[in-house]
């Protein structure tokens, strides 16, 4: 019998620039690894990755936001994922918000 190993090693980076009654602009980059020799495709594996895959994988994202108006504020935000020999995920959300 063999026992299921995992191991997790992560880097990463993190920017933000920010200006006052403009808006702040943020970016992050991660890169993850994971030493698993579970089933891949089961529940528990996908809990334990993230939905990540086995081996080398890659993590982004830019958050953009912005006040319009003294109660109006603009939230962009692109997310993207690059796990093994799969393809890439793009991910991307818009959001107004209105303050009372």
């Amino acid at each position: 019998m063999s026992k299921t190993i995992f191991k997790e090693s992560i880097f990463g980076t993190e920017l933000k620039y920010s200006k006052a009654q403009k808006g702040s602009l943020s970016a992050k980059f991660n890169y993850v690894f994971f030493n698993y020799n579970g089933a891949a495709n089961s529940s528990i594996s996908y809990e334990m990755l993230e939905g990540l895959q086995p081996g080398k994988n890659y993590t982004w994202n830019l958050i953009y936001q912005q006040t319009l108006a003294n109660n109006i504020q603009l939230n962009l935000s692109y997310d993207g994922r690059k796990s093994g020999s799969n393809k890439i995920v793009h991910v991307g959300n818009v959001q107004v918000r209105a303050f009372f």
